[in-house]
């Protein structure tokens, strides 16, 4: 039993990493491209951000209710 939890405490610390190392990728990545385009950081960062966000295909929660549907209770 403890090392499955040890074993599952690793993977979960392993994952932390990775993503810190990815969120510091991609952090540096938006510096720079600040840096040539001579814009402030928190400009390119929410174009980033919004970008993406534009590029997800969410479905839309409300679509049911436009149709005449029965909201939850």
């Amino acid at each position: 039993m403890k090392k499955s939890a040890a074993a599952a405490a690793a993977v979960d610390e392993d994952t932390r990493d990775a993503s810190l190392r990815v969120s510091k990728r991609m952090r540096d990545s938006l510096k720079a491209a600040a840096a040539v385009m001579g814009r402030p950081l928190y400009d390119v960062t929410n174009e980033a951000i919004n970008d993406y966000l534009g590029g997800l295909k969410l479905p839309d929660p409300l679509a049911g209710l436009r149709k005449g549907g029965k909201a939850r209770k």
